[in-house]
């Protein structure tokens, strides 16, 4: 489940014209190019070099079953990266407009409303990197 989660917050991200532009690239680019900027996981296929900053990785958080067994109460992570910390914000803040207040629909999840829950800076320890953390909690239906 946590994976079609991830796919459907990807498709929504890479589809918007000005979140793309953070990264020098269009909807349409090639996946070669975008798979070393929006990365579906914690663990890009890459090592982190200065050619892949700005990034951002999008990964699932520890959610739970709720009340009804068919919704889960799950949480989803952006981890911006970015050369100053602007940057990383002004990233999170698109993906404020995109996510927040919005249902995801794809073929393989339903979601009810996306909903921000906590954002922040924090530390990355590579020089010239900045980073910016934003977690959203989400509701979608269990599709087996």
């Amino acid at each position: 489940m946590s994976q079609e989660l991830i796919e459907a917050v990807y498709s929504q991200l890479k589809k918007d014209d000005v979140f793309m532009a953070y990264f020098a690239l269009m909807p349409l680019s090639p996946p070669e190019k975008v798979v070393n900027r929006i990365v579906k996981g914690l663990e890009p296929d890459a090592a982190f070099i200065k050619e892949h900053n700005p990034q951002v990785q999008i990964y699932v958080m520890p959610g739970r079953y709720g009340r009804n067994l068919l919704v889960f109460e799950g949480k989803f992570c952006l981890d911006f990266y970015a050369k100053s910390s602007v940057d990383a914000r002004k990233m999170a803040g698109r993906v404020f407009k995109i996510l927040h207040d919005k249902n995801l629909r794809s073929e393989i999840v339903n979601t009810f409303r996306c909903s921000l829950t906590y954002d922040t800076d924090f530390g990355t320890g590579i020089t010239g990197v900045k980073a910016y953390k934003a977690i959203y909690d989400v509701d979608y239906l269990r599709m087996n």
